[in-house]
């Protein structure tokens, strides 16, 4: 209970004074790379503050978006916590859950060293609420060996991906490691697929569910959409039952090359490099897709930050905390034992970041747009239906056409039940 998260400080009891000592919950996803690096920024930090102890809880990914949910509506929430940018974050605020940063936007360090467009993705109508942390995005990741052995390029199509795929097969290689059984690698790909096919203006409106019944997830590119993963399928580019195999399986299969490819995120970079395989790799983008509706030049990517909720046991001590946890020290800290992007764009050198990292972050600052994980953009509904759809699409059970038609149903409904 939060009246029993007061702990006394040693010093205070030794001096008869009793001075209290706030304790905070902060909780996040992590893996065997950023586990570390966070219980590493916490002890600095407790170690720095005596008069604040910040306990650390990680979640695996998917377990932790429903752990998030379940706590903040219990009678003794985390006090900070990882979230995504989009509606993950606007859910929380539309439920008072989560307490505004706009003060501390003004007068707490983050303010002032992150870039606007930064702290606007976890803004929703005029107030802030997160601080973020890192920049991700996704790429194709290539077995550098095989490639040149095998003669093949960097795609410049989708059409040529298919090609890669065919060829790697043809050579008794498995193109490519798919871990879905956690759903959200399988949005990922419908996230650019759908910003490449149906287009960032006809996805903004629709993802925002504030246009008119008949037009809500009508457009018939959405099934188009769907088609590009069958597409991918039927080329043989996946291992076989990826709604069976985990993320971290998925990845295991590229670092240890039994599969040529996996399409991976930024953060993946730290966890194929400590396991031996820096240098051993290239990456490419999602490639343009022939007669798409969207700008071929958008990129999947998108940040992820803190927040504090509106019950905190202590809002100025949880304050001192995110403000530290992205200091400049920190963000070094993300970026070379992590493997992740900072969003402190100064911190990423050559000297600092892997090669890979360093050509990622080249790499974005060419990108002419971009579109966020749609699982944390929609509204939770209508994500998750997309969550469950792909697995059937991918299984074979579910046409794209249904699978797009059950989409625009659970944004009817989600529609009304907001009151749109």
């Amino acid at each position: 209970m939060k009246g029993l998260r007061v702990a006394v400080f040693s010093i205070g009891l030794l001096l008869g004074i009793g001075q209290a000592q706030v304790v905070l919950e902060y909780w996040t996803t992590s893996n065997e790379v950023t586990g570390p690096v966070y219980e590493e920024i916490v002890a600095n930090f407790n170690a720095a503050n005596p008069d604040i102890q910040v306990n650390l809880t990680t979640f695996a990914n998917e377990a932790y978006k429903t752990a998030i949910q379940v706590g903040l509506a219990s009678s003794d929430p985390p006090d900070i916590f990882f979230n995504w940018a989009g509606d993950d974050t606007g859910r929380f605020v539309r439920e008072g859950q989560l307490a505004s940063l706009d003060e501390a936007a003004t007068n707490d360090a983050w303010g002032t060293n992150l870039a606007a467009g930064a702290i606007n993705a976890f803004s929703h109508d005029g107030s802030v609420y997160g601080v973020p942390f890192s920049q991700e995005s996704k790429y194709f990741f290539y077995n550098s060996r095989i490639f040149d052995e095998l003669e093949l390029s960097e795609p410049q199509s989708f059409s040529e991906l298919l090609d890669v795929c065919r060829t790697l097969r043809e050579n008794d290689i498995v193109p490519m490691s798919f871990g879905n059984s956690e759903r959200w690698q399988g949005v990922h790909y419908l996230s650019i697929f759908n910003q490449k096919v149906v287009g960032e203006e006809v996805i903004t409106r629709d993802y925002s569910l504030n246009v008119p019944d008949d037009e809500l997830f009508a457009d018939p590119n959405y099934a188009s959409a769907f088609q590009k993963l069958v597409d991918m399928r039927d080329a043989g580019c996946f291992t076989a039952a990826p709604n069976a195999t985990s993320p971290e399986i998925a990845w295991a299969e590229f670092y240890t090359e039994q599969v040529a490819m996996t399409y991976g995120g930024t953060w993946t970079i730290g966890t194929f490099n400590s396991n031996g395989f820096e240098g051993q790799y290239g990456f490419f983008r999602m490639p343009p897709i022939e007669g798409g509706q969207g700008n071929q030049n958008y990129v999947l990517a998108g940040p992820i930050g803190l927040e504090i909720a509106a019950r905190a046991e202590d809002m100025e001590a949880a304050r001192r905390f995110v403000d530290y946890f992205v200091n400049f020290e920190n963000q070094e800290l993300m970026l070379t034992d992590a493997g992740r992007i900072p969003v402190f764009a100064e911190v990423v050198t050559p000297e600092l970041a892997s090669e890979e990292l360093f050509t990622a972050v080249q790499d974005l600052n060419t990108a002419e747009g971009t579109v966020l994980w749609l699982d944390t953009v929609l509204e939770a509904s209508v994500a998750d239906t997309y969550l469950n759809v792909i697995q059937e699409v991918l299984a074979g059970t579910k046409t794209p056409e249904e699978a797009a038609a059950d989409v625009r149903q659970a944004a009817l409904r989600a529609k009304q039940t907001l009151g749109l």
